[in-house]
């Protein structure tokens, strides 16, 4: 078995010259994701998300006429470089959460399709709003042979726990069982989530919900597995066989766009003890509840008591958040040692320092050992890293 850098959670911005996701990039393509961008990130699984948009699926098959893309002999598609595209949707129920649900192929995704058609408006549209609840979308994913999982948990806008309900297994009942992965989101990391208890069932996804090519791969997962394809990754999922999630790596919850609560009257971001549920500066009550201050008010326990047998996670920062580290140096890196994350994760920081420099050097070094300081994010603003 070896190691697989992942990234799960990734939108199609356009395909087929029209729009998938609104807001993504109309640079961010599927022929753009596997020719460039995954190989320059350093990422050999790439979850597609918009997979059941039957622009994209039509795409996808193009790709497969022409040999671009393989069906995997275990679920999936790989291309040529010998990237594995795992096959997905993204989905907004009644309850008005998003949910991730991953399936085995593209047959799985033409069934899912079909569970969808008559309950979305427009299933061309990334993250359809769809007439279903959190539970009947879980079941037809589980039947289908696919992964369940609640898309960054705990934002106030879409998450789960964000927006929906404290205990997953109150919304889901019996069915709460079935759900496998939990996807941390921008904001939150393990320790975070292991506030609650609950959470101790599924495993951690750290995935960069990527609307451009640049925010491709800004999180992502270390999985060990025998080969890259749907099957290994659901085993990596569930623990089995020797499979497993080896670590989480993701930005600081800190730089996340809604770590902290935020005030829309006087566009305050909280800085007192969490929960922060009224504003300090004008006295609102409607705050937009940030995922620290949400977390502290729903858990039910400070920290998880098993956590040495937790997965890791490591926070990391894309090239171009460094300070001092700006786009000719981000070039010069990546074409001197291939991709991003060998950079980040496994490249010799003296090497590093002949390619770029000894403040690039001393920054990234000062990143793997954890020892950035950061400025929160809220009310929709990433955080930033502060420069020494």
């Amino acid at each position: 078995m070896r190691k697989y850098y992942a990234d799960l959670h990734v939108h199609i911005g356009r395909a087929g010259e029209r729009p998938v996701k609104v807001t993504a990039s109309s640079q961010l393509t599927l022929s753009n994701l596997i020719l460039w961008g995954a190989r320059r990130k350093g990422l050999d699984v790439v979850g597609i998300v918009d997979a059941a948009s039957p622009l994209v699926m039509q795409e996808l098959e193009t790709m497969l006429e022409s040999g671009a893309l393989l069906p995997a002999a275990d679920g999936g598609l790989a291309s040529g470089s010998g990237l594995l595209l795992l096959l997905g949707a993204e989905v907004e129920t009644v309850e008005g959460a998003h949910f991730l649900s991953y399936l085995p192929d593209l047959t799985a995704v033409k069934e899912f399709r079909v569970f969808l058609k008559s309950r979305v408006s427009n299933l061309n549209l990334s993250t359809p709003k769809a007439r279903v609840t959190a539970k009947e979308l879980l079941r037809a994913t589980v039947e289908l042979g696919g992964v369940f999982c609640p898309a960054h948990a705990f934002t106030p806008h879409k998450g789960a726990y964000g927006c929906w309900i404290e205990r997953l297994a109150v919304g889901l009942g019996d069915d709460v069982g079935k759900v496998e992965a939990l996807e941390l989101g921008l904001s939150a990391d393990s320790k975070m989530a292991h506030m609650i208890s609950e959470t101790n069932a599924f495993c951690f996804l750290s995935n960069s919900d990527a609307h451009s090519l640049a925010s491709l791969g800004r999180e992502y997962n270390c999985l060990l597995m025998e080969n890259p394809s749907f099957a290994e990754v659901r085993r990596a999922v569930r623990g089995e066989k020797g499979r497993q999630v080896l670590a989480n790596y993701g930005m600081h919850p800190m730089l996340g766009k809604y770590h902290r609560s935020f005030c829309p009257l006087c566009s305050a971001i909280a800085t007192g003890e969490a929960p922060v549920t009224v504003c300090d500066r004008c006295g609102n009550r409607k705050m937009v509840l940030g995922v620290w201050d949400r977390i502290c008010q729903i858990r039910d326990r400070v920290e998880n008591p098993k956590s040495s047998e937790t997965v890791p996670y490591h926070y990391r920062v894309p090239l171009a958040m460094l300070p001092g580290v700006g786009p000719r140096t981000v070039e010069k890196l990546v074409e001197h040692f291939e991709n991003e994350i060998h950079v980040i994760e496994n490249a010799d920081l003296d090497e590093i320092k002949q390619v770029a420099g000894a403040e690039t050097a001393t920054v990234i070094g000062r990143m793997r050992r954890g020892k950035l300081s950061f400025v929160p994010g809220g009310g929709g603003k990433y955080g930033k890293v502060q420069k020494d």
